[in-house]
């Protein structure tokens, strides 16, 4: 028991340890680019959420940020897998089940994404540590359990302002935290539905101040970010619709001229909004749109046409679960690269080193497995929900139901979402599924006349 446990911690911790050296300071797209940038000027550098850049900045700015981030990623994640692998009442398991454990838990897909500066990063790592949190409180009592469900609490605060979606997965995380606070106490039911309420109470009122330090940190944009993606989304489902109708079908509720017409009906992909998004006559057409004209567009083009609609957004979603090919989409990232003025003014270099073309070159020859594919781990969460559902009773059957349902939650809801095929966006869903599969794989039934923590 112990040897596998010090072996067990050895390797990860080695593993976590050698990514984090080999991504410093971390591989950055645009948009890492934008954030960081963000972080050294105290503004927004575009429309999209600020609490990464707020983060990089309480980290220090610059590289020194950067390089934090890919460290607490790695140490976070893999330390999620090792105290799950490693829990002294969850090991004494068949050997077969064990091994599949592993195999999840050292799925290259982690090694790739831990040194990645997005915010959908952090976000994973995030709801993966409120995942183990709660999973490793169901065995625990006493201070331990109410230190575990306050840092649970705290962490479940923190996935709001990274991502509109946020929400999705905070909401059942809440509920199962504050039930398990609740059940914690065993005076009478009133009392505990105080403490039901107040343990809500915590984690909103810690949400408030997160948002009130990001705000003090980083300016916000002068257009909300969740405002600018509901209308990207929208101007998306636009040319969806246009593209999946027949030429000779009325559309004049798009009050589209012919020429923007045809080149979304040339250029529109199910892959991503980027080969529509930035030719004029498209971009003209979406630019002059009023708000509630464009919304009124919106609408009339989904009661006129609801099966183009449908198509449009099943198109996409296929895409984004990774059935279809992966030429325009992105499954990971590697180097530096940005807007070549945000770049020097952050004293870095647009650089693709050996370390980059080394994950670059890993990452096609990966593309036809399932490591980035958004489906396999969708396959996952299904396998693990049913399991949870037969198999888990108590506590253990309520945690795993939050950690699925919230798994559920996030990923349905990009089936109006979506905008592009990127594996990215799905990524909490890879995290928090393959943590639960770990979990489940080695975790094992109360013994007969034990009971479980209340």
């Amino acid at each position: 028991m112990n040897l596998y446990r010090n072996l067990t911690i050895g390797l990860f911790a080695m593993l976590a340890v050698v990514l984090a050296a080999f991504h410093s300071p971390g591989q950055m797209s645009v948009d890492s680019i934008l954030a960081l940038y963000g972080a050294m000027k105290g503004v927004a550098a575009g429309w999209d959420v600020t609490f990464l850049s707020a983060i990089l900045a309480w980290l220090g700015g610059g590289v020194i940020a950067t390089s934090l981030f890919v460290a607490i990623n790695c140490f976070l994640t893999y330390g999620c897998f090792v105290v799950i692998l490693t829990d002294k009442v969850s090991v004494l398991v068949p050997r077969w089940r064990l091994v599949l454990a592993f195999v999840l838990a050292l799925n290259p897909l982690f090694m790739f994404y831990i040194g990645i500066i997005w915010k959908d990063v952090i976000l994973a790592t995030s709801a993966m540590l409120i995942a183990t949190l709660l999973l490793l409180a169901v065995n625990r009592a006493g201070r331990v359990r109410y230190l575990l469900l306050t840092l649970s609490a705290i962490m479940i605060a923190f996935l709001v302002p990274i991502r509109q979606q946020g929400i999705l997965l905070a909401a059942p995380f809440a509920i199962v935290t504050a039930w398990l606070m609740m059940k914690s106490w065993r005076q009478r039911t009133i009392f505990r539905m105080a403490v039901f309420i107040a343990c809500i109470g915590f984690i909103v009122g810690c949400n408030v101040l997160f948002m009130k330090f990001e705000a003090y940190t980083i300016k916000a944009p002068a257009v909300g970010a969740v405002w600018s993606g509901l209308l990207t989304i929208r101007d998306y489902d636009i040319a969806g619709i246009i593209a999946h109708t027949r030429a000779h079908e009325p559309n004049d509720w798009s009050e589209a001229t012919p020429a923007a017409k045809d080149e979304m009906r040339t250029l529109y992909s199910p892959e991503r909004i980027d080969t529509i998004w930035h030719v004029p006559a498209v971009r003209s057409y979406f630019d002059n749109l009023g708000s509630a004209q464009g919304w009124s567009i919106w609408v009339h083009g989904i009661e006129r046409h609801p099966m183009a609609y449908v198509q449009h957004r099943m198109s996409a979603l296929a895409w984004l679960l990774g059935l279809r090919r992966m030429d325009q989409c992105v499954a990971a990232y590697w180097g530096i690269y940005g807007l070549p003025d945000q770049v020097a003014a952050l004293g870095l270099h647009e650089e693709m080193d050996g370390r980059a073309k080394a994950i670059g070159h890993l990452t096609v020859h990966l593309y036809g497995t399932p490591v980035f594919r958004n489906w396999f781990y969708a396959l996952l969460l299904l396998v693990a929900t049913i399991v949870t559902v037969v198999k888990l009773k108590g506590e253990r059957r309520l945690v795993a139901s939050g950690v699925a349902v919230a798994s559920w939650l996030y990923l349905l809801s990009f089936i109006p979402t979506t905008i592009a095929c990127d594996f990215r966006y799905l990524y909490p869903v890879a995290c928090l599924s393959s943590v639960l599969c770990v979990y489940l794989l080695t975790c094992t039934p109360p013994k007969a006349g034990r009971s479980q923590p209340s």
